[in-house]
């Protein structure tokens, strides 16, 4: 079943601590701006839904409805009810925005914002970083003959 997968992946998430469980970690994350994508109970109290929707909406993150309820989600990550979670891992987020996708239009929405993100992150972390000349840049230090040194430098002083 794939919605047993999407927890599967969530549990995983939170075992690799990059999954925020609950209503104030969920908040603290966004407001940190680090969150990448945020996931709801599908019976998560009427309260909740229009906090975390307001937020996610300022935040800019995309608010992923699951099929399951409180208590299968919050079983699903060992604890007895669960409303709200967030990552803040792209890779966890586009890997469950693309199994939740079928569900609804939004979520099809959000895993297609998802999948694009994912991809331009792991093109731009696989190209080699460029780096600067001049200034603070590595040392070379260049091995010259005792005579060079004195010609260009003058004599040591041998102590």
């Amino acid at each position: 079943m794939a919605n047993d997968s999407v927890c599967g992946l969530l549990g995983l998430a939170l075992r690799a601590s990059r999954l925020a469980v609950g209503d104030d970690p969920v908040h603290d994350l966004l407001g940190a701006g680090k969150a990448r994508a945020v996931f709801l109970a599908s019976d998560a109290g009427a309260g909740i839904v229009k906090k975390i929707a307001r937020k996610t909406q300022e935040a800019g993150v995309p608010l992923l409805t699951l099929s399951e309820t409180r208590a299968e989600l919050g079983g699903a990550l060992g604890r007895a009810s669960c409303a709200v979670c967030a990552t803040g891992d792209i890779g966890f987020a586009a890997s469950a925005a693309k199994k939740l996708a079928p569900l609804s239009e939004d979520n099809a929405a959000a895993a297609a914002l998802l999948g694009k993100k994912n991809t331009r992150i792991q093109e731009r972390r696989a190209k080699p970083k460029k780096h600067r000349t001049g200034g603070g840049g590595p040392v070379t230090y260049i091995d010259i003959e005792e005579d060079d040194y004195e010609r260009r430098f003058g004599k040591r002083d041998k102590k």
